[in-house]
């Protein structure tokens, strides 16, 4: 998949809003396992400096998911792309989950 929008600046795969793991992990409280914040952004002085990172649309990334979604086929996400976002709770999940 490579349509994988993420709104979590301080993540260290996060590229221009776009993600750039290998591979994700999605639990199956829809909880995006794979986030990982990287200090380095977490501190930057400049608070934009993330958003003129260019989109990096090349890495085709593989989602596994165990939520009971629409688009779950044997713990594989099969939507056409997926948006991650932190929920203010600390918590960051799939956006694009549809209850099965």
């Amino acid at each position: 998949m490579k349509d994988i929008k993420c709104g979590l600046k301080e993540c260290k795969y996060n590229k221009g809003y776009c993600c750039c793991a290998k591979d994700i992990n999605v639990s199956t409280q829809t909880d995006c396992l794979t986030y990982s914040p990287d200090e380095k952004k977490r501190s930057s002085l400049f608070e934009a400096a993330d958003d003129f990172i260019p989109a990096n649309y090349s890495v085709d990334t593989a989602v596994t998911c165990t939520a009971k979604c629409i688009f779950n086929k044997n713990n594989r996400c099969i939507s056409n792309g997926i948006t991650v976002m932190g929920q203010g709770n600390g918590d960051v999940v799939c956006l694009t989950y549809i209850k099965d």
